[in-house]
């Protein structure tokens, strides 16, 4: 018990001493900046004053993690920068910090998988996505699978790769029961294939910035539904491809399309009959309020 209650004790001293307001502040911005004058350092650290700075500089200089180096006497001008201790302390922060990341914050951004063997067109997508989510990158089907798991939200996937097609890859997502939506990228026009093909959204290459935002947003929103007003809205989704690519006879023609019309007709039944249901079961627990 002895060494746990050192080992614990040890554990509070170092986190009282990087959790002090602005010391982990001054530590990172000395990893980013290198040796650094007070002023130079000061204007990195927003809000804090000239006393706070010098106060937190003794404190970390005492504690053998800064270095503070007189450059010249007159003016009196001097640098600061971590010492081989204080850099030990950033492996630390950086796992403080990835820490929170997947722990204290409530509603993290999307992880969106982008799969494309052209690095141009994925590196643009990539730029008009990174403001919002968090993206990772896949230049075939074979580094999509390996960084395949539950923690991406959606897969923005090359129909038409070489090698392991994006046809396979979506295939394979299924098959393995990840939870993630994915909108199909292609060159190719829609056609009555994509009835069977289980995306969630389909955008033509190269795509414009608002498109493929939209759609990313869209298939996500989807989540707060129930499982059949996601598949009625991703069918309408398909059905509405089709019609914008396809002469009337061509679709009253296809016995895919005829299908998919059929389950979107069956499915607003199903889902009118479940509103139906939960406006009745409101009225009747308010009328019971009432009576009580």
């Amino acid at each position: 018990m002895k060494d746990n209650t050192d080992r614990a004790q040890r554990v509070a001293e170092t986190v009282d001493l990087i959790s002090k307001k602005w010391h982990p502040v001054i530590i990172q911005r000395l990893v980013e900046g290198g040796a650094l004058g007070f002023n130079e350092l000061k204007e990195r650290i927003e809000d804090v004053s000239a006393k706070v700075l010098t106060d937190s500089l003794e404190d970390l200089t005492g504690n053998g993690l800064v270095k503070r180096t007189v450059i010249s006497e007159s003016p009196l001008r001097v640098e600061y920068e971590l010492t081989d201790t204080g850099r030990e302390l950033q492996t630390a922060m950086e796992a403080l910090a990835a820490w929170g990341d997947r722990h204290l914050d409530p509603e993290p951004d999307p992880t969106v998988l982008i799969v494309d063997d052209d690095p141009r067109l994925l590196n643009m997508h990539a730029s008009w996505l990174e403001d919002e989510y968090v993206v990772e990158r896949a230049y075939d089907g074979e580094e999509a699978f390996r960084k395949l798991d539950d923690s991406i939200d959606v897969v923005l996937l090359d129909r038409r790769m070489p090698g392991i097609s994006g046809e396979e890859v979506l295939e394979r997502i299924r098959q393995w029961g990840i939870d993630c939506r994915v909108v199909m990228l292609s060159a190719v026009d829609p056609d009555f294939d994509i009835v069977d093909m289980g995306f969630d959204g389909y955008v033509v290459k190269p795509g414009f910035r608002e498109e493929v935002r939209d759609v990313i947003t869209d298939v996500l929103a989807r989540d707060v539904h129930e499982k059949p007003v996601q598949e009625f809205l991703t069918l309408s989704a398909k059905e509405a491809l089709l019609r914008a690519e396809k002469t009337d006879t061509e679709l009253r023609e296809n016995d895919a399309y005829v299908r998919l019309v059929e389950r979107l007709e069956r499915l607003e039944a199903e889902i009118d009959d479940a509103a139906e249901q939960a406006t009745h079961d409101e009225r009747l627990r308010t009328l019971i309020g009432g009576v009580e």
